[in-house]
Order: C-alpha cells, then sequence, then structure tokens
C-alpha cells in the first residue's frame, strides 16, 4: 500500500487546491461540477491500465485471460470516466456533473484494488 499512497498524494494535491481556492472565494458549488474531478479520474484510470500492463510480466504463473478481463474492466471504467467528462462540458448544471466526485472515488478505489492485487501477486 506505500505505493499507492506514495502515488496518491500526489493527484489529492490540486483538488486540495481547488476546495481552499474555491472556499475562499465562497463558490462552493462549483467544486463538485468541475471537469477537474473526470481529468483526475481518466488519469488515475490511465495510471492503472499502464501499471497492470507494466508489471503483468512480472507474474509468469498470471492467467492471461483473468488479465484480460482485469484489462477488459478497466478500459471501460476509462471510457466511463470520458463520458461523464464530455457530458459535464456540455451540461455542467446536470446531475451527472454533481456525480464526478463519485466516478473520482471509484477510480481511486480501482487504483487501490490494482496496488492491492499487484502486492498480493508477490506473495504467489
Amino acid at each position: 500500500m506505500k505505493k499507492f499512497y506514495s502515488s496518491y498524494i500526489f493527484i489529492l494535491i490540486p483538488f486540495v487546491v481547488l476546495i481552499v481556492t474555491r472556499g475562499v472565494v465562497a463558490q462552493f458549488d462549483g467544486i463538485f461540477t468541475s471537469t477537474d474531478w473526470s481529468i483526475a479520474s481518466f488519469m488515475i484510470i490511465a495510471q492503472c491500465m499502464a501499471f497492470i500492463i507494466t508489471n503483468s510480466n512480472s507474474y509468469p504463473n498470471l492467467s492471461r485471460y483473468g488479465l484480460s478481463v482485469f484489462v477488459g474492466m478497466t478500459l471501460i471504467f476509462l471510457i466511463l470516466c470520458i463520458g461523464v467528462y464530455a457530458y459535464s462540458l456540455s451540461n455542467p448544471q446536470s446531475y451527472i456533473s454533481s456525480g464526478q466526485p463519485i466516478v473520482f472515488f471509484l477510480s481511486s478505489v480501482w487504483m487501490m484494488a490494482v496496488y492491492k492485487a499487484d502486492e498480493y501477486l508477490k506473495k504467489l
């Protein structure tokens, strides 16, 4: 989990700045509808994809079918992040725009799962 925390802290820094800046100018409503959440979600999932592909050669006993499912699920989540971003740009007052922090949270959980799976595979 140390790898996860060391990677994730740099993802959180821009959001701390976003929240503090919006708080100083008293525009709290823009915190949840900012497209920064979707961009960060996309970056997290793209990072997970690179991590999965790069580390997959380290485990010779890894099922290639299981790896394919994992990569496929990551691609679907990546497309979801792009879709939420595009929709939020075109319709910033929608409920989907307000749901961007949820997508960010799910992306973060996915990243944690990827790093946890890597730790588990190292023990095998």
